[in-house]
């Protein structure tokens, strides 16, 4: 299982992409919501030596406060090289207005683009609004897999689980059985919070060990953050999407071994991929995350969608106990 989970990871990291790119217009709500200006931005623009790609995040503070992440060369998880950092702008939302200033440009959002500005050159060109949209999202349980939600009906849930009026699993679920060796399918929503922090809850897998989700759009890629293990290690990119976008955790798991007489024999092993994006790559993990940390480790143990900070929502949450059949059926939605 370790050479499989190795060579899997492995392969991912060099055929998985980002999901395709389409642009937009915001004219679902108008520009008196916070969302209508928070998202992301790409485009071509005239730089000093000739064209190059520039993408941005608009992302929404409290109290109609802004920033603005540019990153060189596209988005992250899309064309961006980390290596080359990032650069952040502040900016209060005033008379209908959102505009960023820093180092003699001008960033001027605005019916679904942000123009580029030089003090000097004059217009650069701008950037469009786009939706990036998880390669794996809406992807069919298999046949043999363990459905755990289609919309239909809470039985494969304990402790209260819920479903919304549309249709939704509410946080705050565990599964009603146990499991060791999975490969799990889960799509989640976050909401934007203005005043009470951000919407944050999490996949326990065996309840102990935490994949995070909170409200990381436009943040950096701390141990704490979206798709982190949690508190153990920060994911490799941060690929988080801006609220209310339907997001994807694909997560390869092998449980911990054990011997004959209790003793564990071998660590945790887990691989995660964050809308499409391989972001923790056959990682090892010596003992649970977080709380989940403070729990003896077992072999079988639920599936726990945390109650946090929400409202979290989720749908179509699968499961496969054999991860030998991952990679067959998931290739025509993740590779390339």
């Amino acid at each position: 299982m370790r050479m499989f989970l190795a060579a899997a990871t492995a392969m991912l990291a060099t055929q998985l992409h980002a999901g395709d790119i389409v642009h937009v217009s915001p004219d679902d709500v108008g520009p008196e919501s916070i969302v209508y200006w928070q998202g992301e931005y790409v485009g071509t623009l005239e730089g000093e030596d000739g064209e190059e790609v520039l993408a941005a995040q608009v992302v929404a503070r409290r109290n109609d406060n802004y920033e603005l992440v540019l990153y060189r060369g596209g988005l992250p998880g899309h064309g961006w090289d980390p290596d080359s950092g990032t650069r952040r702008l502040s900016a209060t939302l005033s008379e209908g207005r959102l505009a960023f200033e820093g180092d003699d440009y001008t960033y001027q959002v605005e019916n679904g683009t942000i123009q580029v500005g030089h003090e000097e050159r004059g217009s650069l060109g701008a950037l469009e609004r786009t939706f990036r949209t998880s390669p794996t999202l809406g992807l069919g349980a298999p046949e043999g897999a363990v459905v755990l939600f289609d919309g239909t009906d809470v039985d494969q849930w304990r402790d209260g689980a819920t479903i919304t009026d549309d249709g939704l699993l509410a946080q705050g679920a565990r599964t009603a059985k146990e499991y060791g060796d999975i490969f799990v399918h889960v799509e989640y929503m976050l909401p934007f919070w203005d005043h009470s922090g951000r919407a944050n809850s999490g996949i326990y897998i065996q309840d102990r060990y935490e994949v995070q989700i909170l409200d990381s759009f436009g943040h950096g890629r701390g141990s704490s953050e979206d798709g982190a293990l949690y508190r153990e290690r920060a994911p490799d990119v941060n690929v988080t999407l801006p609220p209310y976008h339907w997001q994807t955790f694909d997560i390869l798991f092998r449980a911990p071994r054990f011997d004959d007489d209790g003793n564990k024999t071998e660590n945790v092993r887990i691989s995660v991929i964050h809308n499409g994006v391989l972001i923790h790559d056959n990682v090892e993990l010596k003992g649970g995350t977080g709380w989940g940390g403070r729990k003896e480790e077992v072999p079988r143990e639920h599936l726990y969608l945390q109650q946090h900070r929400g409202p979290g929502l989720f749908r179509n949450v699968w499961l496969i106990e054999d991860p030998d059949d991952w990679p067959e059926v998931v290739r025509e939605r993740v590779f390339d």
